[in-house]
């Protein structure tokens, strides 16, 4: 890849968004309203002593560790929707630019606003509500990569997706994260679930991170095991999404429709 090009879209990304109040004020303003929701359903929870595994922090923990995910999925697919919506896909396509290029550049920018978004809403858990994230110690580290790389995962696809079916596929961006939510056991453990349903969230990376996070939050256990086998599983959905999105890609071309974005 050349450096010089993988630059240029970050530059890019970086121009619209100064130039958007509309898209900075969005950096933080879901996400405020979701910690600060939760935050006070928290307090009530401790308040009348409600007999929670790990605590009511764990509630906290897992609205900030979801929000990252999420987050990690929307930045990436937001640098692609912005630019069929402005009709400068077409422009990209038409410069030696490679795919892999463009989707490099999207990555380091989606990132940036991953980081900026998330240390914020650490702080206003920390100030607010007296929740640190850091006290995840061992867990948090691994618990962020197996989130970040499957959001990424997401986010390939529904690129992929809106590549090969125009601006009438961006709801996913929207939608397919919390499409899963319900089986990720993000506020609950995977038993919870019905029984024909806990083998679709085994298989998903998240379901094993926010289980791993109630563990140590409630008995201090380090479950590395399962944290790695989350991260190499968020590697295998990335990977397929690769290939998806490479063959999407060539398809695209073959069907003249870069030549038509937003169609």
């Amino acid at each position: 890849m050349n450096r010089r090009r993988v630059e240029a879209v970050v530059l890019q990304n970086w121009y619209v968004m100064r130039r958007s109040p509309i898209r900075i004020f969005e950096l933080f303003y879901w996400p405020v309203i979701e910690v600060v929701l939760w935050g006070f359903i928290s307090t009530y929870l401790a308040d009348a002593e409600a007999r929670i595994a790990g605590g009511v922090g764990v509630l906290l923990g897992a609205v900030l560790l979801w929000d990252l995910m999420f987050r990690s999925q929307q930045e990436l697919t937001m640098t692609q929707l912005i630019d069929m919506w402005d009709r400068n896909i077409i422009n990209l396509y038409a410069s030696p630019m490679r795919q892999s290029e463009y989707l490099a550049g999207a990555l380091i920018f989606s990132i940036a606003r991953v980081m900026v978004g998330t240390t914020f809403l650490v702080l206003i858990a920390r100030w607010w509500f007296g929740f640190d994230l850091l006290s995840l110690g061992a867990v948090l580290f691994p618990s962020l990569l197996a989130l970040l790389v499957f959001g990424w995962a997401l986010g390939l696809v529904i690129r992929a997706t809106v590549m090969r079916f125009g601006t009438n596929a961006e709801v996913l961006a929207w939608s397919l994260a919390f499409l899963l939510q319900p089986v990720s056991a993000v506020f609950y453990p995977v038993e919870v679930l019905p029984g024909w349903l806990q083998p679709f969230a085994l298989v998903l990376p998240t379901a094993h991170v926010f289980e791993s996070m109630r563990a140590f939050l409630a008995t201090g256990e380090v479950r590395f095991a399962v944290l790695l086998g989350a991260i190499a599983g968020g590697l295998i959905y990335l990977a397929l999404a690769g290939v998806v999105a490479r063959w999407t890609y060539r398809r695209v071309r073959e069907l003249g429709l870069l030549a038509k974005p937003g169609y």
